[in-house]
């Protein structure tokens, strides 16, 4: 097999008596020989949004770069739910089961769109949940009727809620229940509204209530979110179909979400920090984005990182594609030794079973599939499209 057939990393020497560090160049396999299926591989011109629901997504993903995560706000929240919304339009996809919303297009008609970060303290609902769902509103005054409207029809949903006060947080509006070790907040800031709710299914099981303990955790989100969002700049509804779907070309190099896929979250494109809300591990995540020096990440039909060189996609590449437990390993596609395929092998139902990652110049992919050759195409064909994304 020749050279021009394996992905390789070869390192140039310096000049003699230069203190330049040796460069890495990576030499891409002969794409022609790769096994892509029926998937694209040249890079898309994605453009400006076409309808004002994709708008709105765009803004909602806009806002998904500055909303912190659970475990920014409290490090025992590192089990996180990927099967739950983060960007929705629908509150029904994200809130329905944490919140009355069968009058929500009545009580909110405003509603532009939503980012949600949750975590639980323990998987399988054996601790602490924690949710906070921020969403957005044409102004400020719009919010602020909107937070009240919410909370009331909340509130009225079933007789055992009770008010209760957010110390230090005065506009406040919420409301617990003591039965159940539970509690629901909503705040407006700006053009913004912040639902908090927290479930302590531990203490429920333990028939145990500490009010203090809901509150102090309520205050300790509300302390850290809301600073947070004071970077999101709205941008004004009268110019939201000037919204570009893409940022420097993220998307356009990552592969397009095929139509018999299910989705949760629409495609698109974040500082790589914010995947940390789409990981299921969003502790090694974040190890593993400072590590490469990541800054963007986009998710449709696969998941791609920018790293700060090549040498930070690789990384991101084994850690993607790494074996732990719950995986074992699979063959890598045709001619691609490069990439990494591995077959799930844990205990949870309906999981996706077989995931491949590949990397090229800065960028590094990430897909999956139930089927192993439909996976090791989906990687190839990511491949090719970073290559002639160059």
């Amino acid at each position: 097999m020749t050279g021009a057939l394996l992905s390789a990393v070869l390192l140039s020497t310096a000049a003699c008596g230069s203190d330049d560090p040796p460069t890495v160049v990576e030499i891409p396999v002969d794409l022609a020989s790769l096994d892509i299926g029926n998937y694209p591989t040249q890079p898309r011109e994605v453009g400006v949004v076409a309808t004002m629901d994709q708008a709105r997504f765009i803004e909602a993903e806009r806002l998904g770069d500055v909303v912190p995560t659970p475990a920014d706000i409290d490090p025992r929240f590192i089990h996180t739910n990927p099967s739950m919304a983060s960007v929705f339009l629908d509150p029904e996809a994200s809130l329905g089961k944490i919140m009355a919303v069968d009058r929500f297009a009545e009580t909110a008609p405003d509603f532009l769109g939503g980012f949600v970060s949750s975590a639980q303290t323990e998987p399988n609902n054996r601790g602490i949940d924690l949710v906070n769902a921020v969403m957005i509103f044409p102004d400020a005054d719009k919010a602020t009727a909107a937070a009240e409207a919410l909370e009331r029809t909340d509130f009225e949903y079933v007789d055992r809620n009770e008010p209760i006060e957010i110390p230090g947080y005065p506009d406040a509006i919420a409301h617990w229940q003591p039965q159940e070790q539970s509690i629901g907040s909503w705040y407006a800031t700006g053009h913004l509204v912040i639902y908090t709710w927290i479930y302590d299914y531990l203490n429920i099981w333990l028939e145990t209530v500490d009010r203090q303990a809901l509150l102090d955790l309520t205050r300790k989100s509300l302390d850290t979110i809301v600073p947070a969002l004071q970077k999101f700049t709205p941008t004004p509804v009268d110019q939201l179909m000037t919204l570009q779907r893409d940022r420097e070309g993220m998307l356009g190099r990552t592969l397009p979400r095929p139509r018999e896929d299910s989705w949760i979250n629409p495609p698109g494109v974040y500082s790589a920090g914010t995947a940390r809300h789409f990981t299921s591990d969003p502790v090694s995540t974040a190890e593993f984005i400072e590590a490469a020096g990541a800054d963007l990440y986009a998710n449709d039909g696969a998941e791609v990182y920018r790293a700060r060189d090549i040498a930070g996609a690789q990384l991101i590449r084994d850690e993607l594609g790494g074996l732990t437990r719950k995986f074992t390993a699979s063959e890598a596609p045709k001619n691609l030794p490069s990439a990494q395929c591995k077959e799930y092998i844990g205990r949870q139902r309906l999981a996706i079973r077989f995931y491949c990652a590949a990397a090229f110049d800065r960028y590094a992919a990430y897909v999956w599939s139930h089927q192993l050759l439909d996976a090791q195409q989906r990687v190839s064909a990511q491949y090719a499209l970073l290559v002639n994304a160059r």
